[in-house]
């Protein structure tokens, strides 16, 4: 008998944008420091879509229940980094860097990976995350965390 988890689709999102800290620094060699990380959950994924920011990662994976995505974005928006979960298991990573001013959605899909075991090593580095209000194109509220360098993590 398949057990009913409606928590699993109330993730707490930070705990996923760290997961998908990890990945991103890891997968990409990225300094994530100044950078804007999105978080869509199933109930956003179809505003998502239509979106321009989001839209062209969002299309790689079907929209499912338990299903979210953390996009990175650089200040400037010519860096973007999406790691896909499934629950709280990050499953999917891709990244594109803006030519003409302009992420191409073809530059999104080829760049795809599955997560390994070694993209969610920690890091070692130590990330503030402050949660900001951001909408969709079409007004759909989702959460947006700006991130800052906290330095290194002390060695244990």
């Amino acid at each position: 008998m398949g057990q009913n988890k409606p928590d699993a689709e109330k993730k707490e999102p930070l705990s996923l944008v760290k997961i998908a800290t990890n990945v991103a620094i890891n997968s990409q060699h990225q300094d994530l420091n100044g950078f804007l990380a999105i978080y869509v959950d199933s109930h956003n994924w179809a505003s998502g879509l239509k979106d321009g920011d989001l839209g062209p990662f969002l299309k790689l994976k079907e929209e499912k229940p338990g299903r979210s995505a953390v996009l990175f974005f650089s200040p400037d928006k010519d860096v973007a980094i999406s790691i896909f979960f499934d629950g709280d298991s990050a499953i999917g990573v891709t990244a594109a860097k803006a030519k003409n001013g302009k992420i191409e959605s073809g530059d999104i899909s080829v760049a795809y990976k599955p997560v390994s075991k070694e993209m969610l090593k920690e890091t070692g580095q130590e990330f503030q995350f402050t949660q900001g209000d951001l909408a969709t194109d079409d007004g759909q509220p989702i959460t947006g965390f700006q991130i800052t360098n906290a330095g290194k993590k002390p060695a244990n």
